[in-house]
């Protein structure tokens, strides 16, 4: 009995021997990361990111406050009437599938003084050269972002505006409103948050279709498609992604700093953790921390080694990305994802998501911009060009690294990029393969004996290319 208390203490003695060099060398290594994360100039501190105080008189936040607290949904008010009509619209950029009831009721809610009041304001907003919303970056991740969807809605009502003016034949005046709201939108692009940036990409996203559907049905003047392409080109800018994940990566050495002093329960690391039993897992977390800890540092190093080269990533074309980093999460090869990196492992699908929305908002604007220059070419010219040759800078795609594919048919054309699956799918947009796959859709009864088909989710739509398609 003796020999084995011996033995199991000689065991133990190696063991604790072991623990203790793990997390010596890993707590050097993670010091030393952080040292090299400072040396590259990339922010570890909350401070570092916050965007500097902006003078009232030049902050065009003041005004969309302004317009968010006039913005009630209130039943009955204009503003509600218009949201709940919107959401019935087939297509809220092509006015030729709305209703007559539609025609007819929202025109006279766009031109109410609810409204125009709130056009008034955003528009005088748009001028101001700068944006700060008084954001409370302290709180990291629990930071409030409610100005978010009151900036996506405000798209929305000057997409809906330009439609109209575009309808009722003044083009030059729509085109002034696709610019206004493209400059609001842009007023994001200062936030240090991820999330503000993805939604500003989908801001830009609503006014390139909007801007096609009125370009291929009115005609445009040289000078105000010069604008648009110009104010369209800035957005190319990859910087305000950089410092989303800037953001990123300082929410990421909060999250480990609280594990490592168990703030957070150690079940959140393994995502499975049960909030109904909040005590008894912080408990649990308490007793198996200890001896966690030395792998917790070692997935803290891991966390921020990859988030620095995904970060670096941004600063290449898509399909670059890709071809460098064959295996289907994003990531080299070389960093194969060890079973105890449970916090790492959840990084890669978020991460390409987002390179894959920069790459999409990217396509959609050098369509957009290249569309718009071949319809002042059909206006100079009478016809559309036979290539892509008449411009001076070929638009690349950034799926492919190669010239947009381009084709004059008739008195028409289409021009596409490969979109998302970095294949030629003819030319086939998100939404004419959505409407392809609802198609297939098998009916089913609804309760009251109606027989309705299941709506597609978009995410469903994936072998699409980003298009436009000229009818005229």
């Amino acid at each position: 009995m003796k020999k084995f208390f011996k033995v199991l203490g000689v065991i133990f003695g190696i063991l604790i021997g072991i623990y203790i060099i793990l997390d010596i060398t890993f707590s050097i290594q993670l010091k030393n990361k952080i040292a090299e994360l400072k040396a590259q100039g990339r922010p570890i501190t909350i401070a570092e990111i916050i965007p500097p105080p902006v003078p009232d008189e030049e902050n065009a936040a003041i005004l969309y406050n302004k317009v968010f607290a006039l913005m009630k949904y209130e039943e009955g008010n204009n503003l509600k009437k218009l949201s709940t009509i919107e959401k019935e619209l087939k297509s809220l950029y092509d006015i030729s599938q709305w209703t007559d009831e539609q025609r007819k009721e929202i025109p006279k809610l766009v031109n109410s003084e609810e409204l125009q009041e709130i056009y008034f304001l955003l528009e005088e907003g748009s001028q101001k050269s700068k944006c700060r919303f008084n954001l409370e970056y302290e709180k990291g991740a629990e930071t409030e972002l409610r100005h978010l969807s009151k900036m996506r809605a405000v798209t929305r009502l000057f997409c809906v505006k330009a439609v109209l003016e575009a309808e009722s034949g003044n083009v030059g005046k729509a085109f002034d409103t696709i610019l206004i709201g493209l400059r609001i939108s842009n007023h994001l692009k200062d936030e240090p948050i991820q999330i503000s940036q993805l939604l500003r990409v989908s801001c830009d996203g609503m006014i390139i279709e909007c801007i096609k559907n009125i370009a291929e049905s009115k005609n445009i003047s040289l000078e105000q498609a010069n604008m648009i392409i110009s104010e369209l080109s800035i957005r190319k800018d990859i910087k305000p992604f950089i410092k989303g994940e800037d953001n990123q990566r300082i929410l990421g050495i909060w999250f480990f700093q609280d594990m490592l002093h168990n703030k957070i329960p150690l079940s959140v690391l393994f995502a499975f953790d049960n909030w109904y039993f909040p005590r008894k897992v912080k408990i649990i977390s308490s007793l198996i921390l200890p001896i966690y800890k030395p792998l917790l540092k070692k997935d803290f190093l891991f966390y921020l080694t990859l988030e620095s080269q995904v970060q670096d990533s941004f600063n290449l074309p898509y399909y670059e990305f890709v071809k460098n980093n064959p295996i289907e999460k994003g990531i080299p090869m070389y960093y194969r994802i060890s079973l105890y990196f449970f916090r790492g492992e959840q990084l890669p699908d978020p991460y390409n998501m987002i390179l894959r929305r920069i790459a999409r908002h990217q396509a959609n604007i050098e369509v957009c911009k290249t569309g718009l220059a071949l319809k002042i070419y059909k206006e100079e010219n009478g016809t559309y060009p036979e290539t892509l040759d008449f411009l001076s800078e070929f638009p690349i795609d950034p799926f492919s690294g190669k010239k947009l594919i381009y084709k004059k048919i008739a008195d028409s054309f289409i021009l596409y990029s490969l979109g998302p699956n970095m294949e030629d799918d003819g030319g086939i947009s998100q939404m004419e393969k959505i409407i392809q796959l609802q198609s297939l859709q098998e009916p089913i009864k609804t309760p009251d004996g109606r027989s309705l088909k299941p709506q597609v989710h978009p995410n469903s739509a994936k072998d699409y290319d980003i298009v436009w398609k000229c009818e005229k």
